[in-house]
C-alpha cells in the first residue's frame, strides 16, 4: 500500500476525504463512487503507478473536478504527473508504434494530455484535437522506421 501513498500525495484534493483501499478480482482496478473505495486487482503484482492514478482520478470526477469519462479519466491521471506513466493508459486510443515504445514516447504524450486539458477551455473537442497529434506523433514514428528499414536496406 505505499505505493498508493505515494500516489495519494499528487491529489491534494483527496486529502480532506476518508479513501478506502480494498481488493478486487474484477479488473486491474475499480471505483465505487458512493463509499469513495478503490479496489485493485494484486493477481498480478503490485499496481502500477498509472493503475492507481485512474481510480483515483475517477474519484475527482465523483467530486466533478473532472469531466466524467475513461477516456477523460486517462487523460487527466497522465497529466497529474511524470509518475503514472509507468504504464501505458487503458482507454485512451494511442497509435500502435507509440503504445508499442511507450516509454519512449510517455512524456511526449504525458504533454499532449496537458495541452488537451488547455484546450478544454477554448475547444469543446479537445479529445478529438487529442487524438488527431496522437496519430500525428504515430504518423512520424513509422516515417522514421520506414527510413531506417530503408537506409538498413530491408
Amino acid at each position: 500500500m505505499q505505493r498508493v501513498d505515494v500516489c495519494l500525495c499528487h491529489f491534494p484534493e483527496l486529502a480532506d476525504r476518508k479513501v478506502t483501499i480494498g481488493i478486487t478480482r474484477v479488473a486491474e482496478g475499480i471505483t465505487v463512487f458512493e463509499d469513495f473505495t478503490v479496489r485493485f486487482n494484486l493477481r498480478g503484482g503490485v499496481p502500477s503507478h498509472y493503475t492507481i492514478g485512474h481510480e483515483l482520478t475517477h474519484l475527482l470526477q465523483a467530486l466533478r473536478l473532472v469531466p466524467h469519462g475513461e477516456v477523460q479519466c486517462d487523460i487527466w491521471t497522465l497529466a497529474r504527473g511524470r509518475i503514472f506513466s509507468d504504464e501505458a493508459p487503458c482507454y485512451l486510443h494511442l497509435p500502435k508504434p507509440i503504445r508499442r515504445n511507450w516509454r519512449r514516447y510517455s512524456a511526449r504524450v504525458r504533454y499532449l494530455c496537458e495541452r488537451a486539458i488547455s484546450e478544454r477551455s477554448t475547444r469543446r473537442t479537445y479529445i478529438h484535437w487529442l487524438k488527431q497529434e496522437l496519430a500525428r506523433l504515430g504518423a512520424a514514428e513509422e516515417r522514421a522506421r520506414g527510413i531506417q528499414r530503408v537506409a538498413a536496406g530491408r
